[in-house]
């Protein structure tokens, strides 16, 4: 049997986070207990520690904070839980729906009325719903899973580009995202052209199988699009990073008939203005692409597991749960690609 107590992160308000012990949750009907191996650091994770949205409420509430990129071992199951047992390896699926509403029945899961979210992956220990987590293969290790639940998002934004063999994707930002999304077009059939601001990552992009890479401080990114694709434009624009000027950075480089997809949220929230006709003659799609549902969670895994889509080469820090000040700086400062904390060492 393990410890009644474990350590877990809080946030008393936005940036005053620390440490200390508490009970280990206990589990209820299909609910178990996961001794968390793992947890990446995600930009939404960063957001709710900055201020700039409440998933959760601050203090006593916020323990293991907005963490969902987690992966560990099954200790304790609810008297339900027939999924999965104690011992086992798995990765968390933080979505739980309803199944019932409109959203569901269609679904789109992601987007259901009722859903639940189970977070808090900065702590020792954390509660899952057992029938949406997923055995991990021995291959995967708890760092590789903390991609599933990142890759399976970028899945559902892939899905909604509609992407031909010989299409030109444009991925605009070079982080996890960015390199996720590449590699995920690069697969379905398109020449990908990378568009960031640091070198290192774009080197790594370049590794990773994008066809081209732009430096958007050293050179016109308009002028080396166009010439790429004499002229016509993008077929696709993937947009992953955050503001309103990239929109629009967008709106130029796609052609006639493209699609535009959103994937970043823009924090504190704006508007922006946009020409209707730009839209109706060019026949141009601006598409929104928001979390997974357990299809492409599933997908995420088997991509992953089959080393189709590489993480490792993205995992740039490893810290402990004591030094998560420390990983949540390494993400504001843009230090590296993926940030990963592990409660507990292997």
């Amino acid at each position: 049997m393990f410890s009644e107590k474990m350590l877990a992160a809080y946030l008393n308000s936005p940036r005053e986070l620390y440490l200390r012990y508490r009970e280990i949750p206990k589990p209820s009907g299909k609910e178990v207990v996961i001794k968390v191996m793992a947890c990446g650091v995600c930009p939404t994770d960063v957001r709710y520690f900055l201020g700039y949205i409440k998933s959760i409420p601050y203090g006593e509430e916020s323990y293991g904070l907005t963490g969902h990129e987690w992966s560990g071992i099954v200790v304790d199951v609810g008297e339900e839980v027939e999924e999965v047992k104690v011992g086992d390896r798995v990765v968390v699926d933080h979505i739980a729906y309803c199944g019932r509403c409109r959203y569901c029945r269609k679904g789109k899961t992601n987007h259901c009325i009722e859903k639940r979210y189970y977070l808090r992956g900065y702590a020792e220990y954390g509660l899952a719903y057992a029938p949406i987590i997923l055995k991990l293969p021995n291959e995967v290790s708890f760092e590789e899973a903390c991609f599933i639940e990142p890759l399976s998002s970028c899945i559902n934004s892939i899905e909604k580009t509609s992407i031909s063999f010989g299409d030109v994707v444009v991925v605009i930002g070079d982080g996890v995202i960015g390199m996720l999304h590449s590699q995920l077009a690069k697969l379905s059939g398109a020449e990908v052209i990378m568009v960031g601001h640091h070198d290192e990552r774009l080197s790594t992009a370049t590794e990773l199988g994008v066809d081209f890479t732009l430096n958007s401080n050293k050179v016109d990114i308009f002028d080396e699009i166009k010439n790429i694709t004499d002229g016509y434009g993008a077929d696709s624009v993937i947009i992953t990073v955050q503001g309103t000027e990239v929109i629009n950075s967008a709106l130029n480089l796609i052609a006639k008939n493209g699609r535009i997809v959103v994937f970043a949220g823009t924090y504190p929230e704006t508007t922006f203005n946009l020409s209707p006709n730009r839209i109706h003659y060019s026949e141009i799609s601006i598409i929104g692409a928001s979390e997974h549902t357990p299809k492409q969670f599933s997908q995420a895994l088997q991509l992953i597991d089959k080393r189709i889509i590489k993480v490792k080469p993205l995992i740039s820090n490893i810290v402990p749960l004591e030094k998560i000040h420390e990983a949540f700086n390494f993400v504001i400062n843009r230090r590296g690609l993926k940030t990963i904390v592990k409660p507990h060492r292997e």
